[in-house]
C-alpha cells in the first residue's frame, strides 16, 4: 500500500462505538502498515536554552530505524541524524563532527539538550501506538466523542482515541506519582490512501518547558527504502564525539 500527499482532509469524527478489543486490534493492525516511510517535514524546537526549526527528508522502517536528512540551501544536507533502537549517530560534514550516542541516557537528549529523547520523538511521530510486551490495560472508556486507554509500563501512559477511524488523537506519559512526562497532540487528519494520518504532532514536556512542533508537509507510506538509508559515510580525518 502506498500513502502520499494530496489527499483528503478529515475534520469530522462522528460518534460509534467499539469494543477494546477490536480497538487494540485496530490499533496493532495499523502499526504494521507503518514501514517503509518517507517523507519531508519542518521542525521547531523550543525550550528555555534552545529555540532552532528546521527542515529535514526523513526515512523510518520498522521496528525502529529511523533518519532526517537536515536540508540547507537548494537541497544541500548539512547534516544528519540516524536513531536505530537505543543508539544515535548525527554527522554534520561541514563541521567534520560525528555525535555518537549508544545506550539510553541518564537525562538529557545528547544531541538535542533535551529531555524529550530521539526513541519518543520517532515513537510519537510515527504514530506506534499498540501495547508492547509487558503493558497491562488498566483502564478504557468511552464518551462518544473520544476512547480513552490507559496501559501500566512502568509509568502510565494515556491515548485518546478518536471514533470512527480509531486515530490517537493525544498520548501522555506519566510517572507512578502523576507528574506529566511528555504529552503529544496530534492534529490536521489526512487520509492518505486509506491511511488517517496526522499532519502536525506537538510534544511538549511540561516539567523542563520544552516543546517540538513536527509539521508533515508530505509522506509516503509502503515505499521500499533503498538498501544503505540508515548508514553514515563518513570521511576519514572527521571527530568523533561519544556522548554517553
Amino acid at each position: 500500500m502506498l500513502a502520499c500527499a494530496g489527499s483528503r482532509e478529515i475534520i469530522d469524527f462522528p460518534s460509534a462505538k467499539i469494543s477494546k478489543e477490536a480497538l487494540l486490534d485496530t490499533l496493532a493492525n495499523r502499526d504494521a502498515l507503518l514501514t517503509g516511510i518517507l517523507g519531508r517535514m519542518s521542525v521547531e524546537v523550543e525550550s528555555p536554552t534552545v529555540s532552532a526549526s528546521f527542515d529535514a527528508d526523513y526515512y523510518f522502517t520498522s521496528p525502529d530505524s529511523f533518519r532526517a536528512n537536515i536540508r540547507g540551501l537548494l537541497g544541500t544536507t548539512p547534516g544528519a541524524i540516524v536513531s536505530i533502537a537505543d543508539s544515535v549517530a548525527a554527522y554534520f560534514p561541514g563541521s567534520g563532527t560525528l555525535f555518537v550516542a549508544v545506550g539510553e541516557p541518564d537525562s538529557e537528549n545528547p544531541v538535542l539538550g533535551l529531555s524529550i529523547q530521539f526513541g519518543d520523538i520517532v515513537s510519537a511521530m510515527i504514530g506506534i501506538f499498540a501495547p508492547e510486551d509487558g503493558d497491562s490495560l488498566v483502564g478504557f472508556s468511552n464518551n462518544d466523542n473520544l476512547y480513552e486507554l490507559l496501559f501500566d509500563r512502568g509509568d502510565f501512559i494515556r491515548l485518546g482515541v478518536l471514533p470512527t477511524l480509531w486515530v490517537v488523537s493525544s498520548k501522555q506519559i506519566y510517572n507512578t506519582d502523576g507528574t506529566a512526562l511528555i504529552d503529544i497532540g496530534y492534529d490536521g487528519f489526512t487520509e492518505r490512501a486509506g491511511i488517517v494520518r496526522p499532519s502536525q504532532i506537538i510534544l511538549t514536556s511540561p516539567m523542563r518547558g520544552e516543546k517540538i512542533t513536527i509539521h508533515i508537509e508530505k509522506e509516503y507510506i509502503g515505499r521500499e527504502l533503498p538498501e544503505g538509508t540508515f548508514d553514515i559515510e563518513v570521511r576519514e580525518d572527521v571527530i568523533v564525539w561519544n556522548l554517553l
